[in-house]
């Protein structure tokens, strides 16, 4: 099991790795693929292989390019122990089975897409549609081996109900406050992005539906509250027009379910007296 962990470990180091070119390339409109090897953001020299390792390579240099010694930013080796312990942690829940390739790739998809988000307020289409795609294959590929098809029906039921539910949330939302987006002068602006609504697709495939999406939305409200009301108290936002991205708050949300839905469930449960 010790093989296997550190395997799987390195293994997040690395596809960490690549989650750091497309966090920094898609947003610009970068291929992902060209130039196949990294560069620093400052003098565009080509990064050699051997200080391109996952963290280790951070640690030697000390956070500085080799060549010009510009600061390296620290979201690139955390991004990878991000990854690494996600993997990781996939392992002990899940054990190495076809959950583990399922969930390994939904930690994939959603890094990114938290992490661009928070920086450019935005939750790129390839992403989303790279991971409806392969997520809808993985998906049949557990039904297949279970002979279960009512395992991919529910997923994909998942899919369309989480995007409704959101689609429902932003319209109602707009609804209710287009009085003060319009006194803000946000005309066309609404309290809730596309890109959240094809996230929430995304989620709802790979978790499934009821009580996965409910988790999901009650956790990223929860946790996006906490979070935008610490901010204004510290002046880092106001109350008024500034914004604050959703989709870090629905990835921590979809985490939360994906690792301990089940408890989570059972514990609300039993705080409304049903169990």
């Amino acid at each position: 099991m010790i093989a296997i962990s550190l395997l799987i470990f390195a293994l997040g180091l690395a596809i960490g790795s690549f989650l750091n070119v497309c966090i920094y390339r898609i947003p610009q409109g970068l291929s992902i693929h060209s130039p196949r090897r990294s560069f620093c953001p400052e003098c565009q020299t080509p990064i050699r292989f051997y200080d391109n390792l996952p963290i280790l390579s951070h640690l030697l240099l000390r956070g500085h390019c080799r060549h010009c010694d510009t600061e390296i930013s620290k979201v690139y080796p955390l991004v990878e122990l991000m990854t690494g312990i996600l993997f990781l942690f996939s392992l002990y829940q899940f054990g190495p089975t076809l959950a583990l390739l399922h969930s390994c790739l939904f930690i994939s998809l959603l890094i990114p897409i938290a992490w661009i988000d928070a920086r450019w307020y935005i939750i790129p289409n390839s992403i989303i549609l790279v991971g409806l795609i392969t997520g809808a294959a993985v998906t049949a590929l557990i039904a297949l081996t279970r002979h279960n098809p009512g395992y991919l029906i529910e997923h994909l039921i998942g899919a369309i109900a989480g995007g409704a539910s959101m689609l429902l949330i932003a319209a109602v939302g707009t609804l209710l406050f287009r009085k003060r987006v319009a006194a803000l002068n946000l005309d066309g602006i609404g309290v809730m992005g596309g890109g959240d609504i094809k996230l929430m697709t995304l989620i709802g495939l790979f978790l499934g539906g009821w009580p996965h999406l409910l988790i999901v939305i009650m956790a990223s409200a929860f946790t996006g509250s906490i979070v935008g009301v610490s901010l204004i108290a510290i002046g880092k936002k106001s109350g008024g027009g500034s914004r604050i991205p959703y989709g870090p708050f629905l990835v921590i949300g979809a985490l939360l379910d994906l690792f301990w839905g089940r408890e989570i469930w059972g514990w609300y449960l039993r705080l409304i007296g049903w169990q």
